[in-house]
């Protein structure tokens, strides 16, 4: 009697190949826009926290001010953000300038602010990424927007942005999820929506009667931008 041996089949066929490796293109594809977006909402978390810091020593300058805040010092005259935001330096409410940056953010500080009481090399141009509402006070109303992001160049009311470099070091620059972090008077900071994921000028999305936060605060306002160059 004869006794017959079946060899197993070893390997896979050029199909089955196919398929693993198209499944795992599948799964790739899947995974991939699910980090990005975790790892966005954590930027944007880092930088509202930064936001929030900036927006603690503001309310902290305004209780020693009468309510105001350091854009309205008439010695200083402050022309630019980074001017206004230096006197937070002056007055003992800051000691580190690693809060002026975000994420993606061309304008990054090296946390060398000189020595006291001038402290000239703090948020010099180039190290701070934080434009500030011009005008406000304290007892103002708590929904208006004081910190947001840099805007796109040329300080037209409302300020607008770039989502066509969402994500790059660029001046302007949104989030690739078109939103742009911005803290209120009340102290509250989040990431606020935009009107578009594209373009190159977009203002925030409106939130009635063709308005968005900035409008609805004041038709007519003024920002201080931040030092460019």
């Amino acid at each position: 009697m004869k006794t017959r041996y079946t060899q197993s089949r070893q390997g896979f066929t050029l199909i089955e190949l196919l398929v693993v490796i198209t499944i795992i293109a599948i799964l790739a594809g899947l995974a991939v826009p699910a980090f990005n977006g975790v790892q966005e909402k954590a930027r944007l978390m880092q930088g509202s926290n930064n936001a929030r810091q900036i927006l603690i020593s503001l309310k902290s300058y305004a209780g020693d001010n009468n309510g105001n805040y350091p854009d309205s010092d008439k010695e200083a005259q402050p022309q630019t953000s980074n001017d206004a935001y230096r006197l937070l330096f002056k007055r003992g409410l800051l000691d580190d300038e690693r809060a002026f940056t975000a994420a993606s953010s061309p304008y990054e500080p090296d946390n060398n602010i000189g020595d006291a009481p001038d402290f000239e090399e703090a948020v010099k141009a180039g190290e701070n990424h934080w434009a500030m509402t011009k005008g406000l006070s304290d007892s103002a109303s708590g929904n208006a927007p004081l910190v947001f992001e840099n805007p796109t160049s040329g300080g037209s009311w409302p300020p607008m942005w770039n989502c066509d470099v969402a994500g790059q070091k660029k001046e302007g620059r949104a989030w690739k999820s078109g939103k742009i972090i911005i803290g209120r008077n009340d102290g509250s900071v989040g990431g606020e929506q935009l009107e578009s994921t594209k373009g190159d000028s977009v203002g925030l999305k409106q939130i009635a009667n063709g308005k968005d936060l900035f409008t609805t605060f004041s038709e007519q306002g003024e920002f201080l931008d931040v030092m460019r160059d």
